[in-house]
């Protein structure tokens, strides 16, 4: 479904936005900016539709840890240590090792990276790390940790007991989130980085996932949009009345500590389903044009190196002319430009080589029909 494609690369520009639009350019695009953090909730939606989706297929294979987790560590693992050791490794030997000192002393030992658990010292710390490209990473690990439990969870349970599952997940996060925010108000990180309070939108799309493989579905299109329409402005419009002013990040607001991730991630629930429903269509006709399925092809790629980008501007911005203008457009178009050149030639160079290294070192096996891939066919035909 090449429109999926589309919805990351729809995000990833969000995400760009918010990271580089200055306001003094224009105002509205910052604040629609702002909004980025909505398309995290897509991210982590479309990541448990698709993720579900393999594992669901694949359940009586033979080999179905092996063959999932060779696959997802050949697309995920490789750039994420590339980017790791080389933020660590420049911090060590910048200014003869002062920024990873700053790291460890004020913020905490950068270790928890490496097994994907950076996003729990983000949260006991109450801050992002010292090296702020590492910031990022959170999202990427509330996923793998999603990952790793997912497999059992889907190998193990009836169908049934895993909807049952989902569901709970879906419920059990807000009520995570408002337990924290009244208990701590103080510290915001907990509700936004840790998988338990920020789970219902990888929960969501594995219910989309698990409910087209149990037959057709029937949706009706007009108010199917109209809900998602209304439940993603509601998400953004109460995160705007919850600061205005744009004082803090939009992720810490009271709105979303408490109720915003849950609106956002069924307003991008029904998005995906309405993708799904109208794909090949002429309303997503925009979302299958080559520039958009190619910038959503190497996402990956962006997400991960645009932080990095903009250091190495930063910094050598300050070394020819002694002023890093945070506000100029200038210095957004170039790490921009240089985001998307990067993570074009880490797809080319590295990450589509390692790719086809999936089918001979873990071929898919096709699992039963009435509950593998032709079962999920089927509903998915049938449902249009």
């Amino acid at each position: 479904m090449p429109e999926l494609d589309g919805l990351r690369a729809a995000g990833m520009t969000m995400v760009l936005l918010n990271h580089f639009w200055p306001k003094s350019l224009s105002p509205f695009l910052w604040q629609l900016g702002r909004t980025a953090w909505i398309a995290m909730d897509s991210f982590f939606v479309l990541s448990g539709f698709l993720i579900a989706g393999i594992l669901l297929d694949a359940r009586r294979s033979p080999d179905y840890f092996r063959t999932f987790f060779v696959r997802r560590a050949l697309r995920i693992l490789p750039l994420y240590y590339v980017v790791l050791i080389g933020l660590l490794g420049a911090s060590a030997f910048w200014r003869g090792g002062a920024p990873y000192r700053d790291l460890v002393e004020n913020w905490g030992s950068p270790a928890p990276f490496f097994v994907y658990l950076g996003n729990f010292s983000a949260a006991f710390a109450g801050a992002w790390p010292r090296i702020a490209a590492l910031g990022p990473l959170w999202s990427l690990q509330i996923e793998e940790q999603f990952y790793l439990l997912l497999p059992f969870a889907i190998l193990y349970l009836r169908p049934r007991t895993l909807s049952r599952l989902l569901w709970a997940a879906v419920f059990l996060s807000p009520s995570l989130r408002l337990g924290w925010f009244l208990w701590n108000p103080h510290n915001p990180f907990p509700p936004f980085v840790l998988l338990p309070c920020h789970m219902e939108g990888l929960a969501l799309g594995a219910l989309i996932a698990l409910r087209f493989r149990q037959g057709p579905w029937k949706i009706a299109t007009g108010p199917l949009a109209t809900l998602t329409l209304c439940l993603l402005a509601a998400a953004g419009v109460g995160s705007y009345l919850s600061d205005p002013a744009g004082l803090i990040q939009p992720w810490f607001t009271a709105w979303n500590r408490t109720i915003g991730y849950s609106i956002s991630s069924i307003g991008c629930a029904g998005l995906v389903l309405w993708l799904v429903r109208l794909r090949g269509s002429s309303w997503t006709g925009w979302l299958r044009l080559p520039p958009i399925q190619y910038l959503g092809t190497i996402s990956y790629g962006i997400y991960l190196l645009h932080y990095p980008i903009l250091m190495a501007v930063n910094v050598a911005w300050k070394t020819l002319s002694g002023n890093v203008p945070e506000e100029s457009p200038l210095r957004s178009i170039l790490v921009v430009t240089l985001s998307i050149a990067s993570a074009s030639a880490s797809w080319h160079l590295m990450e589509r080589p390692l790719l086809r290294l999936k089918d001979r070192l873990a071929p898919v096996l096709h699992a039963e029909p009435e509950y593998g891939r032709v079962g999920a066919v089927r509903g998915l035909q049938e449902s249009v």
